[in-house]
């Protein structure tokens, strides 16, 4: 006799964060870092500025948003629009 035991574990779901970094003027900047600090996690924007990367949906996550030449920024992955511009000031 075989017992087995069928408790598959919940998957989360995930949330694709991504959008387009941009200067104040609507440039696109290209090899801004983006941190996940909870997970200490970084991503970069594209030659076009983009970048696209997924989150499990069950946490609010700290994000820290870096270019060399502008300020760095600091948003909540709650407060990110799906291919949303988010644009840095110049130093």
């Amino acid at each position: 006799m075989t017992l087995s035991n069928n408790h598959d574990k919940a998957k989360v779901a995930e949330k694709t964060l991504a959008g387009k970094i941009t200067t104040v003027s609507g440039e696109e900047l290209a090899g801004v870092k983006i941190t996940v600090k909870e997970l200490n996690q970084s991503f970069y924007s594209d030659l076009n500025g983009q970048f696209s990367f997924s989150l499990k949906n069950d946490k609010e996550y700290s994000l820290i948003i870096e270019g060399i030449g502008f300020e760095a920024k600091s948003v909540k992955s709650s407060e990110i629009r799906l291919f949303e511009d988010i644009s840095l000031k110049d130093l």
